[in-house]
Parts: structure tokens; sequence; C-alpha cells
């Protein structure tokens, strides 16, 4: 029976000071040796010792310079001052026969049992050399064997570093950071966490910036802070310098915008047929059941926004069911999901997973008559008390099946679908399927003047209205359902100008953290923190004279709709 060794009862073994080194070649895997015996096994090759390791006063001691050697290390003895060094990678280890204390790195240690000199052949004791050359030993007490191997140098940690390329710059003016951050085992720098950093900034005064950064196998470094001066000069305000300079999501703060003073555009909308499946009521779960159910065909929308308010963990499941008595093709064509996490995390990070998308990620299905399938199965569908799911689906079924969001605790969904009961929507939130689920609005801006298009409101841009199709189910008429902020709706607003034109977004009903998609390429919006409702603004970008743009958007989960689209010719 094999065990560590124990190092606290075992000696250390020593190498052969003055003979040449050991072994030739690249370094060894593992070395065997056995207590009084002159042989030992260097990667099953056998190989004779000078010495055998041994116990002196309770401490196994072994040939240094044998030991040191098969594993890459440098030892040497100097005769005048009668002392061994040991040099592997960033170690220098001094030892004296006879003496309990080494010197490792320059700083003194005390050696637990003392080296010795012994037919011209240094011992050292093994536990000192397991600290002190980081080695793993496994100890087979029937046979008295000894198992050594070189463990990996452990981790360094990276070292941030970088500077400006100006240390002063003057308010509008780009900043050029240059990264020289480096990991001294050669690692790659996977994360860069930045705090203060700007592009450039919009007051005069002294700002800190600070970087830490994460290597390939998860160690941060320490931060590495600067100071960085702006000037009283000003080459540009902060909303001049974001449209000369666009970035999609660049949070603008309060840039001094009456938005309800400017004027209104009336753009063309068109709508397509598609329905969206909307499961967000009961939106706190407190029991198992279903939470919305509804037969579909053809291509429509499936979302699910659910917390859960129960004492113990649920799992939302998404399920497809053929109840009829022919196989039927479904395609999943895109998706996004998030969770568990927090409300508002979860609508932002699934808005942003559903429109960067990868359409070759598309999954192609068959379900049998009567056949069940989970559509998120391999997807994280567990929460615990307080934590939120969501999820968009696109599909395209090629025959009538049913669509259902459960939540369920132990139980599996498949089997135990049939005896779940159906949960009674609350009174705030939305559940139902809507039919127009895709909106296309098309604005032409022809003037010089600021103006602004409405997204959501329920007036100028209409809520859509469908049904509660579990109603019926539940002893009363099926309900007409409204889709106050027209979540699950995909909105493709294309813009054309005359003259050059900034676009710029606006939260008008509370706080606000989701994604667009702007010229075919996914963003957050912001592109870090949160927005305030009606005195914080982010970026979208520029539409130049006579091209057309795209910004697809989503109403995020979790946050607050209406929403203005500002436009700034410039």
């Amino acid at each position: 029976m094999q065990r560590k060794f124990i190092l606290s009862i075992l000696p250390v073994l020593f190498f052969l000071v003055t003979a040449a080194p050991a072994v030739a070649g690249p370094r060894a895997d593992t070395v065997s040796l056995k207590l009084g015996d002159a042989q030992a096994q260097v990667d099953g090759v056998p190989y004779e010792l000078g010495v055998p390791p041994r116990a002196i006063e309770g401490a196994t001691v072994l040939p240094l310079r044998f030991i040191a050697e098969i594993f890459g290390a440098q030892v040497t003895w100097d005769a005048e001052t009668k002392e061994i060094t040991v040099k592997q990678d960033d170690k220098l280890i001094r030892l004296q026969p006879g003496s309990g204390e080494a010197v490792v790195n320059g700083e003194a240690q005390a050696v637990a049992g003392k080296p010795v000199i012994e037919n011209g052949t240094a011992l050292v004791p093994l536990r000192f050399l397991v600290e002190s050359l980081n080695y793993e030993v496994t100890y087979m007490p029937q046979t008295k064997e000894i198992h050594i191997k070189q463990l990996p140098p452990p981790n360094k940690p990276p070292v941030a570093s970088f500077t400006f390329k100006n240390n002063t710059v003057a308010q509008g003016e780009t900043v050029i950071y240059e990264d020289k951050s480096h990991d001294p085992d050669g690692d790659q720098i996977a994360e860069r966490k930045w705090t203060g950093r700007e592009r450039a900034f919009f007051a005069p005064g002294e700002y800190k910036v600070t970087l830490t950064v994460k290597d390939s196998r998860g160690a941060w470094s320490e931060p590495c802070t600067k100071i960085i001066k702006v000037t009283e000069k000003v080459l540009m305000d902060r909303l001049a310098y974001n449209l000369h300079y666009p970035v999609p999501g660049e949070p603008l703060g309060n840039i001094n915008i009456s938005v309800l003073d400017l004027a209104q555009i009336d753009p063309a909308v068109s709508m397509s047929r598609e329905k969206v499946l909307v499961s967000d009521s009961p939106e706190i779960v407190r029991q198992d059941g279903v939470l919305y159910s509804d037969t579909l065909s053809g291509e429509n929308r499936l979302y699910f926004h659910h917390i859960n308010g129960s004492g113990e963990t649920k799992k939302i499941y998404l399920l497809a069911v053929n109840q009829g008595l022919e196989p039927v093709h479904l395609t999943v064509k895109k998706w996004g999901v998030a969770g568990p996490a927090d409300p508002m995390s979860v609508g932002r990070s699934a808005a942003y997973r559903y429109l960067d998308f990868d359409p070759r990620n598309a999954r192609f299905l068959e379900l049998q008559p009567g056949e069940k399938i989970i559509l998120n199965e391999k997807m994280n569908n567990v929460m615990k008390p307080g934590q939120a799911l969501h999820g968009m689906f696109d599909i395209d079924a090629g025959g009538d099946l049913l669509f259902a969001v459960v939540a369920v605790g132990k139980q599996d969904p498949l089997t135990a679908y049939e005896q779940l009961p159906i949960l009674p929507r609350d009174d705030n939130h939305i559940r139902g399927t809507f039919p127009l689920a895709n909106r296309s609005v098309s604005v032409q801006l022809d003037g010089r003047e600021p103006a602004r298009l409405i997204v959501a409101d329920g007036k100028d841009d209409e809520f859509l209205y469908g049904k509660d199709a579990n109603t019926s189910n539940m002893g009363r008429y099926s309900l007409r359902s409204h889709n106050s902020g027209n979540y699950g709706v995909v909105y493709r607003v294309k813009v054309s100008a005359r003259h050059r034109v900034g676009v710029i977004f606006s939260p008008r009903g509370g706080v606000f953290a989701g994604a667009g998609e702007w010229d075919g390429e996914a963003f957050y919006l912001p592109n870090r923190g949160v927005l305030k409702p009606q005195t914080e603004f982010a970026m979208i970008g520029v539409v130049e004279p006579g091209r057309e743009k795209v910004l697809e958007f989503i109403p995020p989960a979790g946050s607050y709709l209406p929403v203005n689209l500002i436009f700034i010719p410039f």
C-alpha cells in the first residue's frame, strides 16, 4: 500500500559533491531509491550509487549530487570554504556539512537534520530537498522504497505595467496607453482589468489609472497605477469627441440634450407575421409547474424570464412536444440565454448573445409523434433562490408543436410534464403569445436639426396585443394580453441621412442595461455599467451622407422602456 512520504520521520538523500554529473541528458521524470540499497532507478533504468540512502538520527538522507543533477540542478563544492552550492531555476542554496542551517536565496533557514560527507559523497536530508527544490515524494513502508518527482515550479504571477504616450493631455485629446505587462513564466496574459481608463478626459485635473492582469493559469498581478494630468486646454467636449470617434455603447454621461424638445420622427414601419411566445408571469416562481405553453408552427420566437422565489433550487426548462400523429422537423435557428444571475444582468447578456449568435450553430431536429425534448438542456438552467434565468430562441417548426416553459425542482420535466399544474399569472408581468414579433423601422433624415425616434412607449410605438393561451385551461376564457414594453420584439432600425448624423441612445423609463447590433456587430449598451434614465446617454454610431446603417435592438429583460434614439447632424 502506497502513501505520501512523511517528511518528519524520513531522512534526506545526498549527492556526491566532488564527482561529475551523475547522469547526462535531459531531466528525469522519476527517481526511485530504497533505504540501504546502492541501486537506484532513473525512469526505470538501474543506476549504481556510491553511497546508498539511509537514516541518520531519524532523518532520511540521500546523495545530493545524484538527486539534484538528475532533476536539472547544478551542484558545486568549494573545498576551501567547505560549502555546497545548489542552483536550479531561480533557487540558489548554500549548505555546509555538519551545519543545521542553509541559506536559500540569501535567507537563512533551519535544516531538519544535518548534511554529512561520507566516502566523498554529500548526503542531505530529504525533507530539506523537498521543501527547497519542490520535489514530490511517495514512500512505500513495506518495501522502504522512495519515489521522487520534480514538481513544476510554482506559478509566478504576471506583472502589470503600462505607460502613457503623453503624461499630460488636453481635454478631448485621445490618450494612448502602451501596455507593457508580461509574465515571468512566459504564460499568456489572459485578462486585463482597467479602472479609470478613458479614451479622453473632459475636465482638468489629475486622474488615476490602474491596470491589473491575469495569466492563463489564473494568477492575478499586483495593480499598476499611474497618474495622467489633464490641462485647461479644450480640444473637444465629450459629445463632439464621441461623434468624431464613435464606439458603439460608449457611455456619454449627461451631455445636456433636452430630449423632449426635439422633433419626433414619423418613420415607415413594417412588421413580420412571426409570433413571440413570452413567459414572464409569474415572474417570481414559488412552486413547480407550467409557467406558460402554447402550440405554434412555422417561424416564431420563444422568450422566457423568471426569478426563483422559492426557498430551494429550481430549474427552468423549455420543452417542445409533438402531440400530433406525424414527425415534425424543428430548426432552432438562433438563441441567446443567460443566468443564473440578477434579472438585469441576464437580460443584458442574453440580448448580446442572441444578437451575436453564429448561424453555423443552428440545431436541426425531428420530433416523432408523442416525443418531448428539452431545448435548453445543455445550458445552465439551475437557479438558486433569488437568481434569474432568461432565454430567447428563434425556431422554425414544420408542423404544430407545443412549446412549454416549466419550473421543477428535482423532477424530470419530460416525465413530470403532464402532471404539472399550470401556474397562475401575476398582475404585473407579461405572459402570452403575440403576433408581429419583428418590427422594421425606416428612418430618413434630410434636415440639419436634431430629432428623436421613440421606441416602445405604447403610443407612438404601439405595444403588441395577443392572447394568454393557458387561461382557458384554468376555468376562464382566453385572456387578451398586453406586451407592455414589447419584450421579445426585435427592432431593425434602418437609418439613412443627407448629412452626417450621430445616433445616440437615451433610456427614458428607468435604469437600462442591454445590447444592440450596429452595422452587423453586436455590442453591449452601454458597454460598461448601466444607464440612468433621462440624464445619461450612450453612443450608437455615425451615419455618413448617402449611406445606410442598421441598428438591431431588443428591449432587454430586467430593464425599463421606453427609450429614444436621438439623431444629431454634425
